[in-house]
C-alpha cells in the first residue's frame, strides 16, 4: 500500500493521541536543549513506546541512552536503526561520541555497508500496457487461465495477456481498488476498495470511504457491497475454504469479518497495533498472519482469535512489511517501508508461533519503487515491482514521464 498514505496515517491516527505525542515531543527536545539527559531519556522512552519505530522518536532514544551512558542499549537501538534505514546519517552525531569508540559502534558502519548489497532472486516476466493504471492488487483465475489486476488511480479491475495488453474486467467501482481475492471454487471474486486522494474523482466529502465487492466471476455481475461507517482503508483481505472473509483496516487496525452477508469487526487490535496491512492464511486454515506496519506480525488463531506477535531475529527488521503470503510454512514479506526495499523469507517453526530464521531474496534493486501487495500461484509468487506511489504531486495529479509501465515479477519460492 502507498507510502503517502501511511505517512498520512502514521501522522494522524487520532486528534488526541496526535497532540500528546507532540507534548512530549517538544518537552524531550527542551529537555535536550537544557541538557536533563535523564528528562529526555524518560521522555525518549515514552515516545518510542507511543509510536515505535518511528523515525525521529527512535533515533532520539539512541541518542539518550549514549547522552546517559547506556551502551549497550544505545547501540542496541542504533541497529534497528539501520535495520529499517541505513541511509540514517549517524556517524558525526555528537551525541554518540561516549559509544563510537566501542566495537559495537564498528560494526554497526559494517552493517550499514551490507545493508546496501544487492540481491537479485525474482525475475520481471511482463510490462503491462496500461502506464497509469497503477497497479495494486494480483490474481490469477487458474480455471480461466486470467489475470486480474487493480487499479488504484483508476478505480476498475484490469485483466491482462501473456503480452501484458490491458482490457477492462469490472469498472463499477466507486473507489481505488486494492486487494482481490477467490473463493476455492473461483465463483466470486471479492474485492477491496477504499477512497483515497490518488484516485481520480476523489473529493474530500468521500475521504475515509470504504467497502467490499462481491462479483460473480462468470457474469462480472456485482452481486454485494459490503459497507461499514468510519474512516477506514480497507487494504487486503482472504478467502477461507468455508468462504469466510477476513479483511484488514490501514485506517483503523482493525480485522473485520464478512459473516451472514454482513461487515463486522472480528478481532479490534487497537489497543495493541498501528498500521495493518497484508494478511495471510497457513495451509490448515487455523492461523491469520497479520502484518503492521510498525510492529511486525502477529498470529491469530481464528477459533481462539488469540493473537501473538511472532518473535524476529535480531538481524531483521519488522518495519515496514506490506504485501504478505504464506507457503512452505514460512511468511514471504514485501517491506518496502524500509530502505532499502527487500524480500525476506521468514521460517517459522512447527507450531508457527515463531520466526526461526530468514533470507533476504531481493534487496536494493533499482526496479522497485514500492512493490506492495503479492499474489501466489503454485510454486510462484508474483507481484508488481514499480507501483508509482511517488510520483504524484501536491494536488495528487500523476506525472507519467517520472515512471515506467506496471513489471509484473516472478519469484521462485525454493
Amino acid at each position: 500500500m502507498m507510502q503517502r498514505f501511511r505517512l498520512f496515517v502514521l501522522l494522524l491516527i487520532g486528534v488526541s493521541g496526535f497532540a500528546q505525542t507532540k507534548v512530549l515531543y517538544n518537552r524531550s527536545i527542551e529537555a535536550y536543549k537544557s541538557k536533563d539527559y535523564v528528562l529526555f531519556l524518560k521522555l525518549a522512552k515514552q515516545l518510542d513506546s507511543i509510536r515505535p519505530t518511528h523515525p525521529a522518536y527512535t533515533y532520539n532514544l539512541a541518542s539518550a541512552y549514549s547522552l546517559n551512558g547506556k551502551i549497550e542499549e544505545a547501540l542496541s537501538v542504533l541497529k534497528k536503526i539501520i535495520l529499517a534505514n541505513n541511509t540514517i546519517a549517524f556517524e558525526d552525531d555528537a551525541d554518540f561520541e561516549s559509544i563510537k569508540k566501542e566495537k559495537g559502534f564498528k560494526d554497526l558502519l559494517d552493517l550499514k555497508v551490507s545493508q546496501s548489497k544487492i540481491i537479485e532472486t525474482s525475475v520481471e516476466k511482463i510490462r503491462l500496457s496500461e502506464k497509469d493504471l497503477h497497479p495494486e492488487g494480483l490474481l490469477y483465475l487458474q480455471k480461466r487461465k486470467l489475470w486480474l489486476v487493480s487499479s488504484i488511480r483508476n478505480k476498475k479491475i484490469v485483466s491482462f495477456d501473456e503480452n501484458g495488453k490491458c482490457s477492462d474486467w469490472f469498472t463499477e467501482c466507486s473507489y481505488s481498488v486494492f486487494a482481490l481475492k477467490t473463493d476455492s471454487d473461483e465463483k466470486y471474486l471479492w474485492v477491496a476498495c477504499s477512497a483515497i486522494p490518488e484516485m481520480k474523482g476523489f473529493s474530500k466529502e468521500i475521504d475515509g470511504k470504504s467497502e467490499i465487492l462481491k462479483i460473480e466471476i462468470a457474469t462480472k455481475k456485482l452481486v454485494n457491497r459490503y459497507t461499514v461507517d468510519g474512516n477506514h482503508v480497507f487494504g487486503d483481505l482472504i478467502v477461507i475454504k468455508n468462504n469466510d472473509i477476513y479483511i484488514s483496516d490501514s485506517a483503523e487496525p482493525i480485522i473485520y469479518k464478512i459473516e451472514n452477508e454482513n461487515l463486522v469487526v472480528w478481532k479490534d487490535l487497537r489497543k495493541e497495533a498501528f498500521n495493518l496491512q497484508g494478511i495471510a492464511l497457513n495451509k490448515s486454515e487455523s492461523k491469520l498472519f497479520v502484518a503492521d506496519y510498525l510492529k511486525g506480525i502477529i498470529s491469530i488463531d481464528i477459533k481462539s482469535q488469540k493473537g501473538n506477535w511472532l518473535e524476529f531475529p535480531e538481524e531483521a527488521s519488522k518495519k515496514g512489511i506490506d504485501g504478505l503470503v504464506f507457503s512452505k510454512n514460512s511468511l514471504f514479506a514485501i517491506q518496502n517501508g524500509v530502505v532499502p526495499i527487500r524480500i525476506v523469507r521468514y521460517n517459522l517453526n512447527e507450531t508457527q508461533t515463531k520466526i526461526t530464521d530468514f533470507k533476504v531474496l531481493d534487496n536494493n534493486r533499482k526496479e522497485y519503487n514500492e512493490p506492495a501487495l503479492a499474489t501466489l500461484v503454485k510454486n510462484k509468487m508474483y507481484f508488481f515491482a514499480n507501483s508509482p506511489w511517488k510520483f504524484y504531486d501536491k494536488d495528487f495529479q500523476l506525472d507519467e514521464s517520472k515512471f515506467e509501465n506496471p513489471k509484473l515479477f516472478e519469484l521462485e519460492l525454493q
